[in-house]
């Protein structure tokens, strides 16, 4: 009876370590979207951290790019915990709510903060108030490391 269970064990934690990997074999990590900007507010002013939002679009290549070269990679890092990392599909349907509370698409939310390019990145305080300058657009990650 040992001898059966001990090969399903390993099969099952084989089967579990590899479903946490992602297609390029590096630890799954999922960008969490924006829904809720007041509750992500208060929690930025409680814990004095900042919001880095990225604008993306659901079929933008470039966004996809920015995510797996930079914004993954801090996630798995673990050195970010100051900064509340997440993404806003400009593009989608589902509804959120902004900094004051309002229910609102997130195309609106968008033009709030004149995006009009994808991926923009915000960086924003508790208050929903840009603390340092946006980055727009992603090219290489060469420049964009400069960042």
């Amino acid at each position: 009876m040992t001898r059966l269970l001990i090969p399903l064990f390993l099969i099952l934690n084989f089967s579990a370590a590899a479903s946490e990997l992602d297609e390029h074999g590096l630890p799954y990590v999922e960008i969490k979207q924006a829904r809720d900007f007041s509750l992500m507010g208060e929690e930025a002013r409680r814990e004095g951290r900042i919001i880095m939002l990225e604008i993306s679009g659901t079929d933008c290549a470039y966004c996809e790019q920015l995510e797996e070269d930079f914004i993954k990679p801090m996630l798995r890092n673990g050195d970010y915990g100051h900064v509340i990392i997440r993404k806003l599909d400009r593009d989608s349907s589902v509804s959120v709510t902004d900094f004051s509370g309002r229910k609102t698409t997130p195309a609106d939310f968008a033009y709030r903060y004149k995006v009009s390019l994808t991926p923009t990145l915000l960086f924003l305080d508790g208050r929903g108030r840009e603390v340092a300058s946006r980055i727009i657009g992603y090219n290489t990650p060469e420049l964009f490391g400069g960042y």
